[in-house]
């Protein structure tokens, strides 16, 4: 039996919470779910783990990126961060992946993985 039933949230930080909220709102589509002391938390829809960003006073930009969406279109998706004016790596290919990295509004990495083409 296991003792847990699922990873229940991911938390990245921001230094501005409130705007890192919209932005993932406005980019991904995620909605909140609770808001308190400066915590947001955010979910897509259909989705069981949520997001919750936390106050930060700094970002770590040389760190290992924070989490990974899957995208079954990263081009668009990739062309859509660079459109926003953000940091986006090329997509690589790894045989049953493809994959890029991207900064979010707070300069956090992000990756993206999708399925590989062969």
């Amino acid at each position: 039996m296991a003792l847990i039933d699922r990873i229940d949230t991911v938390f990245v930080p921001a230094i501005d919470t409130s705007t890192a909220a919209a932005w993932y709102g406005r980019m991904f589509g995620m909605t909140p779910i609770f808001e308190s002391a400066g915590y947001i938390g955010l979910r897509l829809p259909g989705g069981e783990a949520a997001l919750t960003l936390y106050p930060a006073r700094s970002i770590d930009r040389d760190g290992h990126y924070r989490f990974n969406f899957y995208s079954s279109d990263p081009e668009g998706l990739r062309q859509a961060i660079v459109t926003e004016g953000l940091e986006a790596t090329p997509i690589k290919d790894a045989g049953p992946i493809r994959y890029f990295d991207f900064r979010d509004i707070s300069g956090n990495w992000i990756n993206i993985c999708a399925p590989g083409r062969g």
